[in-house]
């Protein structure tokens, strides 16, 4: 073989070489810049070139390459211990979903390292709950307040983190835990709290209680005295009518009435058991109809009227 064509090949062989090395391939998901002798490769304008996925070219040797994951990336941050307004200790577990959004402004800030760029995000988190979480009591985070302090956090990390070139889609809350010297002191005022309540709601209803026993006491008071109201004006009625009715007898026949009484007082005195004993003068005006000769009370008369009683 002769040596030009020893030299051929060798040309073609760095040719090649030269050529594949300057070739460089960004995948799906991912962004890359050039580093040309350290620096960021920039365009005419002084933008710094980002090269998209596809097939691009380089300078072999001059020119490095640097790709980076432009898709949304999560960070957990575990048993961050912070304290709320009551001066009460919280333990929260929050991750946050991140992503890169400007390479170059990333690059200058973190030097494109995603550890440390992590590393600053997790400062960011846990200064931004040590902050809310602050302004904050322990009910209101178990309870009503956690989506708006989700909310709060969010917007706190973005703004910090488009400092570096990185945009914070989210940040959420996982768990919060209490330590056990907490957790009792909420239990007992918990169950103070529902003691009080319970303790409101049994005087209410006593009272209610109380209430509606003296409406229903009233109630039967007055509607007692209406009907011995009533009663009473029936009962006079009834007397004005009976004494009407003997007026009105004694007015026809006053000596009949007499009888018509005595018969009455008769039957009321001998109706009665009989070992009832009764001591009488015979001549005693209790037994005068049985003596008397008048005509309408004679003792004919007595007697009939006497049968006609019993």
């Amino acid at each position: 073989m002769s040596n030009k064509l020893m030299g051929l090949i060798v040309v073609v062989i760095v040719a090649l070489l030269l050529i594949f090395s300057s070739m460089f391939r960004v995948n799906q998901g991912n962004e890359a810049v050039i580093l040309k002798l350290g620096e960021l490769n920039q365009t005419r304008d002084g933008q710094v070139k980002v090269y998209t996925p596809g097939l691009h070219f380089k300078i072999p040797l001059i020119e490095q390459v640097k790709t980076y994951d432009m898709r949304l990336r999560t960070l957990t941050v575990d048993s961050s211990r912070v304290v709320t307004n009551e001066q009460k200790d919280v333990i929260i577990d929050a991750y946050l979903e991140w992503k890169i959004n400007n390479i170059s402004q990333f690059y200058r800030s973190v030097s494109g390292n995603d550890s440390r760029a992590e590393l600053l995000l997790r400062q960011f988190l846990e200064a931004s709950l040590r902050a809310e979480v602050g302004k904050i009591d322990i009910q209101g985070l178990i309870n009503n307040e956690r989506d708006q302090l989700m909310q709060t956090l969010t917007k706190s990390v973005q703004d910090q983190a488009k400092k570096i070139g990185i945009d914070v889609v989210d940040v959420r809350i996982k768990q919060i835990d209490l330590p056990e010297t907490v957790t009792e002191s909420i239990y007992q005022r918990m169950r103070s709290e529902r003691q009080k309540v319970a303790s409101s709601i049994r005087a209410q209803g006593e009272q209610m209680s109380e209430s509606i026993r003296a409406d229903a006491d009233a109630t039967v008071t007055i509607t007692l005295a209406k009907a011995d109201r009533d009663a009473k004006e029936i009962k006079a009625k009834a007397d004005a009518k009976a004494a009407e009715i003997y007026i009105d007898a004694y007015g026809k026949s006053e000596n009949f009435y007499n009888f018509w009484r005595s018969m009455q007082a008769y039957q009321a005195s001998f109706s009665g058991k009989k070992e009832d004993v009764f001591i009488l003068k015979p001549e005693g005006k209790f037994f005068s109809y049985f003596n008397s000769s008048n005509s309408p009370d004679s003792p004919v008369a007595v007697k009939a009227g006497v049968s006609q009683v019993k």
